[in-house]
């Protein structure tokens, strides 16, 4: 009996060393498979984030384009208020001289009426009804 005890001793120790390899071996399998997940995991993390890098220069060209012409509008924003502004300020001078022309057209007007009731009607009869270009030498 000492006989097939140590062989049964050494088939339990064989069955169990069996054993032993194969949980270890689907232990290590497990740790594989879920190392190939993890890499799989991360290259796609790591195409995720060069695609926002990619992104973000896009963005950053963006804002840069459209700073530079907010800053193109806004200088000519100023440039056409200016004009606006010269503008604005030659029509008021314009409408000043127009008020200030027709005040010297009537106190003319009264002048001359005066100075035709004043005078002999063969002067005013001489007097120019219109105004005419200056006569030429």
């Amino acid at each position: 009996m000492q006989r097939q005890s140590g062989i049964s001793g050494v088939g339990i120790v064989a069955v169990i060393a069996v054993l032993a390899l194969g949980g270890g071996g689907f232990f290590a399998w497990q740790k594989v498979d879920e190392l190939h997940r993890l890499k799989s995991e991360l290259a796609g993390a790591q195409s995720g984030m060069e695609k926002a890098r990619t992104d973000l220069k896009k963005a950053s060209q963006d804002v840069a384009a459209a700073t530079k012409e907010a800053k193109e509008l806004k200088v000519a924003a100023e440039r056409l208020t200016a004009e606006r502004d010269a503008v604005r300020a030659t029509m008021e001078n314009e409408q000043a001289t127009g008020v200030r022309l027709r005040a010297e057209l009537a106190l003319a007007r009264e002048q001359v009426s005066y100075l035709s009731a004043r005078s002999s009607k063969e002067v005013v009869r001489g007097m120019p009804k219109t105004t005419s270009a200056a006569p030429s030498r």
